[in-house]
């Protein structure tokens, strides 16, 4: 999980230019630290996204009580 802001682990790029081209470039900890950012709002959207749905039509969405899931745990 990563504990910067997007903004933050940008400033880790850097920029060059070769061959007449601007390239950024960034070491590989912070190419880590991008991807897991990334996941993580990944992840955020797609929990964000099923509680709304559960929240509108919670019979729909498959949701069962916590309660229920339990029992069937033990």
């Amino acid at each position: 999980m990563s504990t910067r802001s997007l903004a933050q682990i940008l400033t880790l790029v850097q920029f060059v230019t070769a061959g007449g081209r601007r390239l950024a470039v960034i070491d590989a900890d912070g190419w880590e630290e991008l991807m897991a950012w990334l996941e993580d709002s990944e992840d955020k959207r797609a929990i964000q996204q099923s509680l709304a749905r559960l929240r509108a039509v919670p019979e729909a969405s498959g949701a069962i009580p916590l309660e229920k899931a339990l029992d069937e745990l033990y």
